[in-house]
């Protein structure tokens, strides 16, 4: 597996956020995190959660959160 993917799974799951597997934009397959109004977790809560470098994409409401 990819060594930023381990970090980010590493770091989110650290962090206590669920940890997903996504199929997203331009081919990604991997882990990602989502962001929760119920839970109160936002884009800059994971981002800074971790260092390695992420993008996103909007779901509606909330964002999905993985690893560039």
């Amino acid at each position: 597996m990819n060594k930023i993917y381990e970090q980010f799974r590493k770091d989110m799951e650290k962090a206590g956020y669920e940890v997903t597997e996504y199929r997203g934009r331009n081919f990604y397959v991997g882990p990602a995190v989502s962001t929760s109004r119920k839970d109160d977790i936002d884009l800059q809560d994971i981002m800074s959660a971790t260092k390695v470098n992420v993008q996103w994409d909007n779901l509606g409401l909330d964002y999905i959160v993985y690893p560039k």
